[in-house]
């Protein structure tokens, strides 16, 4: 059985390349594009892992981290920041650091599948 990963992102160009990329390494993928979203499909189904952009409009990475991890059925759920976007690492730190990784979505795909692996 493949692993599932929730891929939470706004940009419909890297959701599409992503998706085609993880899909073709085995795994099974699921899309929101906000972290409201991300909420929704939780609350049916799950995931093995979630792919989190930090900038996203209703809901921004920072904000649904803190509820995944207040969520006892869902705070074990692995979290990969994955982001483009700038903004002050300083202040979020600590909510960075709950999630097992971050790297810029201008990483190689490669990079990508690597570090999902060493996670899941």
């Amino acid at each position: 059985m493949s692993k599932k990963i929730l891929i939470v992102d706004d940009e419909e160009d890297f959701l599409k390349a992503i998706t085609i990329r993880l899909n073709h390494a085995g795994y099974e993928t699921a899309i929101a594009k906000n972290g409201i979203e991300a909420q929704d499909y939780l609350k049916e189904n799950g995931a093995d892992l979630i792919l989190l952009d930090v900038m996203m409009p209703k809901m921004d990475g920072l904000e649904f981290i803190k509820f995944l991890k207040g969520n006892d059925s869902l705070k074990d759920v692995p979290v990969i920041f994955l982001t483009a976007g700038s903004f002050d690492i300083a202040e979020q730190v600590e909510t960075l650091a709950s999630a097992q990784d971050f790297m810029l979505k201008s990483v190689d795909n490669e990079q990508i599948i690597d570090r999902i692996e060493k996670v899941i």
